[in-house]
């Protein structure tokens, strides 16, 4: 991730795609607040295969010493020596001159970490939370469940935002534009517009699940959490074979769903939280992964209905009458 050397600190500075250097607060992205720096001062931009720097300023921008030309771009190099301002002003070094990128920056160290596009927070061993693109409306959303209340609470967050969660917080450094790069062929396509096939062994110990939309076809590893996703799958197709009104269809109590999986809230959560980065990691960013799964205070559904479930090659179909299906519990352990 490209970044400059901060002349008075440790840290580094990230820099975006477009960034601004300069004196005026709220306005540029890295503040310098000596009286002969101009309210936006200098520019360094990626252009999609290097690195330039271009000033814009009064009273001059420096690159090794050698004043640049006014609006006149120049590359950068790594360990260039930046000035601002006036020529033996501090100087900010080029240190990393790779691709902007989207970081979680540690408050505590100034460390950045790649923000993938659906994230686990604090970490993927012990999730209570996400972060992920929406690309439908190209904006990030933070989402953590309310164990006690058994409902969700997600909120859009933007760049610059401080980010808290267990004991560790973070700042949210959108260095990359997501939304700019959306494939216009994704667009608009969500994860309900697709077809989820399960494969289960006889005993259920094994469940395997495909997705397919036109000429995509995706295989997914047996994972633990597939289990909850049949579970959800086989209450939505009995309510869709009843005839319940779409609004309606299946939607599972969770006090309901831990006693018959045998799990706790807390597990529940993580496995929906691992269910749908399994399936984000697996798509495009371009499509929007959020509906996977839904929920409401104090209940939950599969947001696709295209569903299919096989034994073998044997299709399961359910008894409408009796609404029953085999449930096995959710093991605690996720596989290799």
């Amino acid at each position: 991730m490209a970044c400059l050397q901060h002349p008075d600190r440790d840290q580094p500075v990230y820099l975006m795609a477009h960034h601004t250097v300069g004196r005026r607060q709220g306005v540029a992205d890295t503040r310098i607040t000596l009286p002969e720096i101009s309210g936006i001062h200098a520019a360094i931009q990626w252009t999609g295969s290097h690195w330039i720097i271009r000033d814009l300023s009064r009273n001059g921008t420096w690159v090794n010493g050698q004043q640049l030309i006014p609006a006149k771009n120049q590359q950068l190099h790594l360990s260039d020596k930046l000035t601002f301002g006036r020529a033996n002003n501090p100087e900010w070094v080029v240190e990393n001159l790779d691709p902007p990128e989207n970081l979680l920056i540690d408050m505590e160290t100034g460390e950045g970490i790649p923000l993938e596009s659906y994230h686990l927070l604090p970490d993927e061993h012990d999730p209570i939370a996400s972060l992920h693109f929406n690309p439908v409306n190209g904006v990030w959303i933070y989402d953590i469940l309310d164990c006690a209340e058994n409902r969700d609470s997600a909120r859009v967050v933007t760049h610059g935002a401080r980010i808290d969660c267990a004991r560790s917080s973070w700042q949210l450094f959108l260095g990359n534009s997501q939304s700019t790069t959306t494939e216009l062929s994704f667009k608009n396509l969500c994860i309900s517009d697709f077809r989820l096939r399960y494969t289960v062994s006889h005993h259920e110990e094994h469940v395997q699940l495909q997705l397919t939309k036109d000429e995509m076809k995706l295989d997914l590893a047996a994972r633990s959490h597939n289990y909850l996703l049949l579970y959800l799958a086989r209450a939505r197709i009995r309510d869709i074979q009843r005839g319940v009104d779409e609004a309606d269809q299946g939607w599972v109590a969770i006090d309901l769903a831990t006693r018959e999986l045998g799990i706790t809230v807390n597990h529940l959560n993580t496995q929906i939280f691992r269910a749908r980065k399994q399936i984000a990691d697996s798509l495009p960013d371009a499509i929007d992964t959020s509906r996977l799964v839904e929920r409401r205070s104090y209940e939950m559904r599969l947001g696709c209905t295209q569903l299919d479930i096989f034994k073998g090659s044997q299709k399961e179909e359910l008894e409408a009458s009796t609404g029953e299906y085999p449930v096995s519990a959710v093991s605690e352990t996720e596989p290799a």
